[in-house]
Formats: structure tokens, C-alpha cells, sequence
């Protein structure tokens, strides 16, 4: 039996969309459009040990959706 060797291909970090859009959020950065289903359905992932060392707050915009920033 063989077996094909690739190099170079990396790994994928996050499951999620929303993770790998987080994960590219610069301080001042927000995320706008969100509902509140998905603000709550997505916040634990602020508290993971990837993004331990980065801070993030959410809040309802004027057109009643959500919107989150990247703080610190």
C-alpha cells in the first residue's frame, strides 16, 4: 500500500466563519449586520483560550441589529 505525501498545506484553524472573521478583527475593528440570535449564539467564542488575550464588545445598532468590536 502507498501512501501520497502532500507539503505545504496548512491546517485549517477554525471551524466557523464567524471564528475566521473574528480572528482577522484588528482593535477599532467591528463586525456589523448580526442578529441578536447569532451575537449570543457566537459570544462564548470570545471567551476561548485563542482569543483569551483579546476583548470584545457587542451592541444594538439604531436599525436593531448587532454589532461587535474588537476593543483590546
Amino acid at each position: 500500500m502507498t501512501f501520497k505525501i502532500e507539503k505545504d498545506i496548512p491546517t485549517r484553524k477554525f471551524y466557523s466563519p464567524f471564528c475566521e472573521v473574528l480572528d482577522k478583527l484588528e482593535v477599532g475593528d467591528s463586525m456589523p449586520g448580526l442578529t441578536k440570535k447569532e451575537v449570543y449564539k457566537y459570544r462564548p467564542n470570545f471567551y476561548t483560550n485563542h482569543f483569551k488575550d483579546r476583548t470584545f464588545t457587542f451592541r444594538k445598532e439604531p436599525d436593531e441589529s448587532y454589532r461587535i468590536w474588537r476593543i483590546k
